[in-house]
């Protein structure tokens, strides 16, 4: 479990001397029990990978590092705003399933075809990276379905987040063929809502789909 923590560090470009974020966000951030957090932050501070001061917080380590020379968290003000995998899971469960809605009742049948053909071959995918296209794919032509322009546009930004270096490993570790194969069948389920037209089955399936990955990455809710 403690790769989720390297890959954050890794990802966000953290040096030795920066902090990072309190426990309490950071578990909210990587979607966590803050148990298991503490757990991983004393297993890298064993490694001595990270500095821990009571009342001053978790700094990574490092040759030469003083307690001077420890700097403030990243993601502070004046940082760049940065979002993570739990943050994304909650947009994705507020915006896709309505997006699902409306695609049943406004996609054309040509929208219905190719949704068909993108379930098919990412069902023929025989690697990772072409899975993860035509997954991406058809989530896409749902969106396009919707006819929403600002819901798009939304989308558009979640999706640029999934595209990142940290969501792409806690993708592939956790993306085993099983998994893929559950996947079709529930991208199965949301299509066949929507060639019913019927909007109700088509979000409740997207809300269902999300679940499942956000249960397959992050582990169970907390």
């Amino acid at each position: 479990m403690s790769v989720v923590l390297k890959d954050f560090i890794e990802a966000e470009g953290l040096e030795p001397g920066d902090r990072l974020p309190p426990e309490r966000d950071l578990a909210l951030k990587l979607g966590l029990p803050r148990t298991a957090l503490r757990r991983m932050l004393s297993a890298l501070e064993q490694e001595g990978r990270l500095i821990r001061h009571v009342g001053r917080g978790t700094f990574i380590a490092g040759s030469g590092v003083s307690s001077s020379a420890l700097r403030r968290p990243a993601g502070s003000d004046g940082d760049t705003l940065r979002t993570y995998p739990a943050e994304v899971f909650e947009a994705r469960l507020i915006i896709e399933p309505k997006i699902a809605a409306l695609a049943a009742l406004r996609a054309t049948r040509q929208e219905v075809e190719e949704m068909q053909k993108s379930i098919a071959r990412g069902s023929a995918s025989e690697s990772l990276g072409e899975f993860e296209k035509w997954d991406a794919v058809f989530h896409r032509i749902i969106v396009q379905a919707a006819r929403n322009g600002l819901l798009a546009s939304l989308y558009e930004g979640i999706h640029a987040v999934r595209a990142g270096n940290l969501w792409g490993k806690m993708k592939e570790q956790s993306l085993t063929s099983e998994r893929m194969t559950a996947y079709i069948v529930s991208h199965q389920a949301i299509l066949d809502a929507i060639k019913d037209r019927d909007s109700r089955e088509a979000e409740r399936n997207m809300y269902d789909h999300i679940i499942d990955a956000r249960t397959n990455i992050l582990g169970p809710s907390i």
